[in-house]
């Protein structure tokens, strides 16, 4: 019994370390791998950039944060524009950044990385030359930040991705869905937040 209330009291500190509000802006890649449930590899599907801006649900007590941006995609030469909605699960912050409600709290683990998971929805248009179709699409992805000074981090990621365009579906055009890997590749700000030094 005494070890399970010591890994419940662990997990709560835990949760409470993890807090993190932060911005980021990161080039992407796109691979396909299916298109229109078909096998159809394409190396170079998409390149793009994301500007994503993440901050905690304060009323949940686990380090959920809420997602909100915009990305923006090249497909094939064709322009396409997504606002970005979701949530990610913050797993590590590095040490230093962490929130400590009192001196009793802080933490004495040193580390220089952020790592977190995220889910998140996209809603936007593909841009013709006089025309906008409606798209939409989710990714799962896991990504990885290594803090330089004090704010600044190297940010990465990687992510699985669904696109659809669901009037090319209804009209049977090609290419209406596709299964893509992301690689993602940039800089991410992290707002400072109160700590106590021991």
């Amino acid at each position: 019994m005494k070890i399970r209330n010591l890994l419940l009291l662990c997990s709560i500190v835990v949760t409470f370390d993890c807090s993190a509000q932060f911005i980021s802006l990161r080039a992407t890649n796109a691979s396909q791998f299916i298109s229109d449930g078909l096998y159809d590899p394409d190396i170079s599907k998409a390149i793009g950039a994301e500007l994503i801006y993440s901050k905690p649900v304060n009323f949940i007590k686990w380090p959920i944060n809420y997602n909100i941006g915009i990305d923006y995609r090249n497909v094939d030469g064709a322009h396409a524009a997504y606002v970005a909605t979701g949530l990610t699960w913050v797993t590590r912050t590095p040490s230093g950044f962490m929130f400590a409600p009192n001196a009793e709290s802080v933490t004495y683990v040193t580390s220089n990385w952020l790592h977190y998971a995220d889910v998140n929805m996209y809603n936007g248009v593909l841009i013709g030359d006089s025309t906008y179709t409606y798209s939409m699409g989710w990714s799962l992805g896991y990504n990885i930040g290594y803090v330089f000074g004090k704010q600044f981090f190297v940010h990465y990621g990687f992510a699985g991705r669904y696109n659809t365009t669901p009037q090319y579906h209804n009209d049977a055009i090609e290419g209406a869905s596709s299964w893509d890997f992301m690689l993602k590749a940039g800089i991410l700000w992290k707002f400072k937040r109160k700590f106590y030094k021991a």
